[in-house]
């Protein structure tokens, strides 16, 4: 077990001060935090009802129809936007499409599709979810040091400015991360036992306390040249306190300031070092530049600095002067209030209602399982007396309000029965389904451009990361036009210019969006399905001719599609055969 490190006072001091901050921006942030908790029970069916006052009642719902999961289930979108990325400068095609192609890799290595899974749930619940971009040298292929790292982060684990609703605008933002206690002594040198403060709320609403873990405190800021530092804690140990953490560090004399190389200052001799940013590099070999000219050997380099917060946002609705979104489930919170309500109400009415028999008095009821049972009455009077009455109460209005209420949620959210899947009777064709479908739609296109979006501002993030600490060539596949598959490094000296003054610069200068085409061209199933139509309407040209068959076929192998190259040289060989018997030329495919 590692030895902790023994605390200056000057940093005890430094972690005193970032823990008011954040106990400040913790009481500033208290009702939204709330808000969550209250957000997260509707979404997992709570069985508490609120009072009209906005207290909770002491009786429980015996019957919850949970229409908060039911309406955001319905939303869900498993597809993961595509990058699409455009140069500004002439003379960057080529480049942007390599950026582009590179991210489409990774958004595939990162398992962008699970996070995503996670995020279509948290987002409309919460109002917003996170990501975290990182840089971790601990990742890479066999021939690469360290890899882009993107982790989903839940809205509890980040705690903002107080005042401030944009990331970039921020002098300071928290994050809040669950880690075991050996893995924070191994990392950062401490003493295993010296780490408490074990916050469950930061792995989930439902999480326990456990002694292994401990919340880890990041604080990202601004410092004084406007770029990004780290302090990090846990309890009361200080784990790093970096003034320039994204900047590339060099070890330095602590004496003179000089680069220092074997652990001896060979300028005046001291053995003591610090770790300094950089700031500029020497280049040891000769750099061709990218659209002409030489970037020479001992030339200065700037480091190029990512200089932005490693958070992005994605929220489910804007709101004005918030970070967080709107949620689906405070808007229809009322609604599901209501229904938990008439849920129990009409339980209780339908279980207390049933049969009751009238008997005279003195005469008894035989209550074995037994087919015949005998009654004894004394007389043809008392037969008379008895009798059956059943009591079935009345819930057609409380059903009929509960629906009501339910109606209001879907057009509180713009979620119509098209849109489920359910039968719609105000769609009395196919076509006005689907334009009900597609109206809903409509709707909830704000959510779409919001996932768009944020989608956008992460790969950007990802590419600067990459910019910044990809000394190595990062290799990637991608797709050829002729469906072939093509292997390419990404090599960050690629983006290295010179501007009209002589000095070097790094062009991070893209235009980042996504391609909607993209969820189409990586399904497919609908390709194959589309081609099929197009073959039969004579796309390819008459459907009986070699040729187009040849051509269809031709574009089913580069889809993937099972056996299609099998095919497809077989067509051949009997293309070939038809036109030697008849003495003709061979047919040949038009170029794709």
């Amino acid at each position: 077990m590692a030895r902790q490190k023994k605390e200056t006072r000057a940093s005890a001091q430094r972690r005193k001060h970032w823990q008011d901050r954040l106990a400040a921006a913790r009481a500033a942030y208290a009702s939204e935090l709330e808000a969550m908790e209250q957000n997260d029970a509707l979404y997992a069916g709570a069985r508490e009802c609120a009072t009209p006052g906005g207290g909770t009642a002491a009786r429980k719902s015996s019957n919850v129809r949970n229409i908060v999961y039911e309406l955001v289930e319905s939303q869900v979108d498993p597809t993961v936007p595509m990058p699409r990325v455009e140069a500004v400068h002439e003379g960057d095609e080529a480049l942007a499409k390599a950026v582009e192609a590179l991210l489409r890799h990774k958004a595939q290595l990162l398992h962008f599709s699970e996070m995503n899974d996670v995020q279509e749930r948290t987002t409309p619940v919460l109002g917003a979810s996170f990501w975290q971009v990182d840089w971790d040298a601990r990742a890479g292929f066999h021939c690469t040091l360290g890899d882009v790292s993107v982790t989903d982060r839940h809205p509890r684990q980040i705690i903002p400015q107080p005042g401030v609703s944009e990331l970039e605008k921020m002098d300071y933002v928290f994050v809040l991360v669950s880690k075991s206690k050996r893995e924070l002594a191994r990392r950062y040198g401490v003493d295993s036992d010296a780490l408490d403060g074990e916050e469950p709320g930061a792995r989930g609403p439902e999480a326990k306390p456990t002694d292994e873990l401990v919340t880890q405190i990041i604080a990202y800021y601004r410092n004084r040249r406007g770029g990004v530092g780290m302090f990090s804690w846990a309890g009361e140990a200080t784990l790093a306190d970096e003034p320039e953490c994204q900047a590339r560090l060099e070890e330095v004399c602590a004496r003179c300031g000089a680069p220092v190389r074997g652990g001896v200052c060979t300028v005046c001799g001291s053995d003591k070092t610090v770790l300094r940013a950089r700031g500029c590099q020497t280049l040891s070999h000769d750099v061709a530049l990218y659209g002409g000219g030489t970037a020479r050997r001992g030339e200065r380099v700037p480091d190029y600095d990512p200089g932005r917060f490693p958070l992005v946002v994605r929220r489910n609705v804007s709101r004005f002067g918030s970070l967080l979104g709107t949620s689906d489930a405070a808007v229809v919170r009322d609604q599901q209030e209501a229904i938990k309500k008439l849920g129990t109400k009409i339980d209780e009415k339908v279980l207390k209602g049933g049969s009751f028999v009238t008997l005279p008095d003195g005469v008894r009821v035989e209550t074995t399982d037994r087919e015949l049972k005998i009654l004894r009455v004394k007389n043809p009077a008392d037969k008379a007396l008895i009798d059956v009455l059943n009591v079935q109460p009345d819930v057609s209005k409380d059903r009929a309000v509960l629906e009501e209420n339910y109606q209001w949620a879907k057009s509180t959210l713009g979620i119509t029965d098209a849109f489920q899947g359910k039968y719609d009777s105000s769609a009395i064709s196919g076509t006005a389904k689907e334009f009900s479908a597609n109206q809903a739609a409509g709707r909830l296109q704000s959510k779409r451009e919001q996932k768009n979006a944020a989608y956008a501002r992460l790969y950007e993030m990802m590419f600067r990361f990459l910019l910044a600490y990809a000394d190595q060539p990062v290799p990637y596949a991608e797709r050829a036009a002729d469906g072939s598959q093509r292997f390419s490094p990404f090599d960050r000296w690629q983006f290295l210019r010179r501007d009209d003054a002589g000095e070097l610069y790094w062009d991070d200068e893209f235009i980042f969006s996504v391609d909607p085409s993209a969820t189409l061209s990586s399904n497919r199933s609908v390709l194959w399905e589309q081609m099929d139509q197009k073959y039969q309407s004579g796309a390819f040209g008459p459907a009986q001719d070699v040729s187009s068959r040849l051509l269809y076929w031709t574009l089913l192998e580069r889809l993937d599609y099972p056996h299609a190259g099998e095919v497809k040289a077989e067509l051949e060989k009997q293309a070939a055969s038809a036109a030697a018997q008849q003495g003709g030329e061979t047919i040949a495919l038009p170029e794709l």
